[in-house]
């Protein structure tokens, strides 16, 4: 796809995100167009300076290529914010430069919408359209840490509908669809329907601070030569120990239906168990999480899907009153037998570890410093990549209300 290709694909995007979000403004009932008189709008111009060295730019297991790489990203933000209607929009591209490898060097983009009306004392309303164009062959999938290895295109939509029962007791419904597609035709698009249920309820009469949930969910992935079908249903809890501490659990069930494009269609099914775990922490001077989940996803393209256990760690300091540091480190299980979620076996480990210092120069500009290592092995092909990055970055941004 040449840079023509890419910049009118981008503007079609744009030109929809823009209908999307003016036609939802429009259909806001007439009663509340008072509200537009008190609406306050933002544009927040900002931009992003950051020169990187990698010693693995391809994440490939030997002949690694090492690069400096400069990354350039403007981008600008709308917000609009009224009594019962808000809007924000954000539009931006990367430029990235390879000092050592030619024809790699491209432009990505990124579009995003996001909406959200109270339509009633009792219901609320929200949409989210993005557009993402993204040319690095070493990102990474942030649910299990696999990386594309080819540029793509992705393209999410989504929208959830909350209404208030009671003083507390809620119900939302959603839906979301995201669809990826890869430059390399060996990686595997994915479509992605989605839809669920979730019911909360305060609890504080049997503990303080205490909500409990209730949800079920339905997912269709739909790969080149494997589709899946995804029961889910889990209960949950969250509560606020004290001021600093938060724990958020929940456990369920899972039935996933699977089928695979061969000589002869075939298909397989399966029960499984999914779960999530959270602590936070947070103080005047430190802060911290801890994260736990085992669930069904998508696996970046590489195969059809996996089952991925990921478990995570954040460690963070306020230095003074304009430096932060903060370490964090990721670990992901991905595991799929051959035949049961996609027609090829997965066995990998990712270890993800950063360490990352902000320092705020003023209120519009700060600058960062960034180390990040990435090892996975792939159990099935006896094979492991690792990378380590270096980054410097700088960021100005200067919000104003015209």
């Amino acid at each position: 796809m040449n840079i023509f290709n890419i910049q009118f694909q981008s503007l079609i995007n744009v030109s929809f995100l823009h209908r999307l979000l003016v036609a939802c403004a429009l259909l806001s009932p007439a009663t509340y167009c008072h509200s537009a008189y008190a609406a306050e709008i933002k544009l927040t111009p900002a931009c992003e300076l950051k020169e990187e060295f990698n010693d693995n730019v391809f994440l490939t297991a030997g002949n690694k290529k090492k690069d400096f790489i400069t990354t350039i990203t403007p981008g600008l933000a709308l917000s609009r914010s009224a009594e019962r209607l808000t809007i924000d929009f954000l539009a931006g591209f990367s430029w990235h430069d390879y000092a050592r490898t030619a024809g790699v060097a491209a432009t990505d983009y990124q579009y995003t919408g996001q909406l959200t009306n109270k339509i009633t004392q009792r219901d609320d309303l929200g949409l989210n359209v993005a557009y993402i164009r993204n040319t690095r062959p070493d990102t990474l999938n942030s649910t299990t840490g696999l990386p594309t290895i080819s540029g793509s295109d992705t393209y999410q939509y989504s929208g959830n509908v909350r209404r208030l029962l009671d003083e507390t007791t809620s119900a939302s419904l959603s839906y979301s669809f995201n669809q990826e597609d890869y430059d390399n035709q060996a990686s595997q698009s994915r479509r992605i329907h989605s839809t669920g249920l979730v019911y909360s309820k305060a609890l504080d009469e049997l503990m303080p601070r205490l909500n409990g949930t209730f949800s079920t969910n339905f997912g269709r992935s739909l790969y080149r030569d494997s589709n899946n079908d995804n029961y889910t249903i889990s209960a949950g809890a969250s509560r606020s120990i004290n001021e600093q501490l938060s724990i958020n659990l929940s456990a369920g069930g899972q039935f996933i239906h699977s089928t695979f494009v061969t000589p002869s269609k075939v298909s397989s099914d399966s029960w499984g168990t999914i779960g999530s775990a959270r602590l936070n922490y947070t103080a005047e001077q430190g802060f911290g999480a801890f994260s736990f989940a085992h669930n069904f996803s998508a696996a970046s393209g590489q195969v059809g899907a996996v089952q991925t256990t990921s478990f995570g760690l954040t460690l963070g300091r306020n230095l003074s009153d304009k430096t932060t540091a903060q370490c964090a480190a990721a670990y992901n299980i991905n595991q799929a037998d051959s035949g049961l979620y996609s027609s090829q076996g997965v066995s990998d480990r990712v270890l993800n570890l950063t360490a990352d210092i902000t320092h705020k120069v003023s209120k519009y500009f700060d600058i960062g410093f960034q180390y990040a290592y990435y090892t996975v092995n792939y159990a099935l092909d006896d094979m492991t990549v690792s990378q380590n990055r270096v980054m410097v970055r700088a960021t100005a941004k200067y919000p104003f209300i015209p």
